[in-house]
């Protein structure tokens, strides 16, 4: 019998970059942090591929060096059977970057999409920062650092509005804990159990509805700061904080982990850079004005 995996058919995913003299490099370190991708559609300016007698020699060489790294990503995307294709983006940038997208979505209305925006004209990089918006497509740009070296970095786009991350104390707390947690060590990331997530979440635990919600044992005396009177604890149960979790992925402010060790069922998990910025944010205190 064929196993199911077999069956079914792979999705799609498409893998947008643009033209710039790294964009090999790039490209490379894309494809295995990524190997789902399908498609690479390579946005390159047309003055790009325009030699104008009044480019300086540098400006011809950059312009060759650039089309000789879209040639290789080209060659490195065919012997991986990765169809990649150029695409050439003319003044004003939104509105053919706009239509080039809309192409490829009519045809790969299924497809998932990824963008590295680190090559090619501000204008472009910024039309399509806002169509990866509209795709729902992770963005990444690669940011130098002192010394001149640029590393990758998906821009953090938030699910939500920082006002709704603040108004809601249980998403505070877990955000609060996954930021300043130090984690498991040998992980690649800053990870934390769920169970530990869960511990510290509920003593501070506060439902948003008000009716049937069960009340808690006080057995550590908490007390209200203000008043001295015991405070009234809200049990939580693992339902209610599977729904918050869920929720809070899905708005990209945490992101799941397997358990690092295979024996074990029990899932892990990070805050994410939206989740981070949003926390940073809903941390700020308005001044007060006198």
């Amino acid at each position: 019998m064929t196993p199911r995996t077999e069956i079914m058919a792979r999705q799609e995913h498409v893998h947008i970059i643009t033209a710039g003299e790294k964009i090999y490099s790039a490209y490379a370190s894309t494809l295995r942090e990524n190997p789902a991708i399908t498609h690479t559609f390579v946005f390159a300016d047309t003055e790009l591929y325009t030699n104008s007698a009044r480019d300086s020699e540098a400006v011809w060489a950059g312009k060759d060096q650039a089309r000789e790294a879209v040639n290789a990503v080209k060659t490195l995307a065919g012997s991986l059977k990765i169809p990649a294709s150029l695409v050439y983006v003319t003044p004003p940038a939104d509105a053919s970057a706009r239509d080039a997208i809309l192409k490829i979505k009519k045809e790969h209305p299924d497809a998932g999409f990824s963008f590295d925006l680190s090559a090619g004209s501000k204008d472009m990089s910024m039309a399509l920062f806002l169509l990866s918006l509209w795709v729902q497509g992770d963005a990444y740009y690669a940011f130098a650092d002192r010394k001149g070296e640029a590393t990758g970095a998906k821009l953090a786009v938030p699910g939500t509005p920082v006002e709704t991350v603040a108004a809601n104390p249980n998403y505070l707390k877990i955000l609060q804990t996954l930021y300043y947690t130090p984690g498991k060590q040998d992980h690649p990331v800053r990870v934390v159990p769920r169970s530990y997530l869960f511990n510290q979440l509920s003593g501070f635990y506060i439902p948003v509805r008000k009716k049937g919600v069960k009340v808690a044992k006080n057995t550590m005396g908490k007390t209200d700061l203000f008043t001295g009177k015991k405070v009234v604890l809200h049990e939580l149960s693992q339902g209610t904080f599977s729904n918050i979790l869920r929720t809070m992925i899905a708005l990209d402010l945490v992101q799941e982990h397997p358990n690092p060790d295979s024996n074990r069922k029990e899932n892990f998990y990070t805050i994410t850079p939206s989740g981070a910025l949003a926390l940073q944010l809903a941390e700020i205190k308005p001044q007060k004005r006198g």
